[in-house]
């Protein structure tokens, strides 16, 4: 049986250090959805950092599939870690620099709680700008990926910085599931991906979020940024690199990592 406060703990001082561990704390992985869960909501308790946002993961089949797990996740953005772009990050020189090149919202009026499930239509009323946006995704363990995606959910969902671009306010009338999306590594196109990839449309995981959350008894709130998942899956970025990720029209974002 794991702790979840004890693991929660040691993963947040491991995030704020900047280190990453040998082994996950307590020596035993998460076995289960129900158990990685509960880290999580330790860390969102523990940690003394206000959430920002929150963001999707494993929001296709074929992720889900790698990852062992068959539905999407959903975990907190942290707002120390909301910057815009360009950022320069540092991370430990073990990261994996993992980059999801994603859609972002944010939310312009409160989603409450509630019963009934929101629907595309009162989503997309509450939501405000949509922007280009870069996930750093990180694990604090040195083997976290490599044991599933109930490892992932259990390690702050697997983020390490939302990286966002100019906000785009004319979004509504676009064909977001077929927007195209460059990943350029010092200059060069290394992975294409398109909004088809993120559950069909990016709209339908920002939507599936909204329920998520109410489904929890929280909701979403105005302020609050959503990122929908990656359009390319993650691509490990090396040392030094700087990454940018192209939305053609929508714009552009970038990250230079300084180890």
């Amino acid at each position: 049986m794991i702790d979840p406060a004890e693991i929660a703990g040691a993963l947040i001082t491991a995030r704020i250090g900047h280190t990453i561990l040998d082994d996950f704390p307590g020596g035993d992985f998460p076995e289960n959805a129900a158990e990685a869960h509960a880290v999580l909501s330790e860390i969102i308790e523990q940690f003394q950092i206000p959430i920002g946002g929150w963001k999707a993961a494993f929001t296709n089949a074929a992720g889900q599939k790698a990852m062992g797990v068959d539905g999407p996740a959903c975990g907190p953005l942290f707002a120390a870690y909301i910057v815009p772009s360009p950022a320069n990050l540092n991370l430990p020189a073990g990261s994996w620099r993992g980059v999801e090149c994603e859609f972002g919202f944010r939310m312009s009026r409160n989603l409450p709680a509630r019963d009934a499930l929101y629907t595309l239509d009162e989503v997309v009323a509450a939501t405000g700008h949509l922007y280009p946006a870069i996930e750093v995704v990180d694990s604090r363990v040195a083997t976290g990926a490599k044991n599933g995606g109930v490892a992932v959910i259990a390690d702050h969902c697997g983020n390490a910085a939302f990286v966002y671009g100019i906000e785009v306010s004319d979004w509504r009338g676009l064909d977001l599931a077929a927007a195209r999306v460059d990943l350029k590594v010092d200059g060069d196109v290394v992975v294409s991906g398109s909004g088809e990839a993120v559950m069909g449309n990016p709209l339908n995981s920002l939507v599936w979020i909204a329920n998520h959350r109410s489904r929890l008894g929280d909701g979403l709130k105005s302020g609050d940024w959503v990122t929908t998942g990656s359009t390319m899956g993650i691509f490990k970025a090396p040392p030094g690199s700087s990454v940018v990720a192209d939305f053609g029209a929508l714009g552009t974002v970038e990250v230079v990592f300084a180890i």
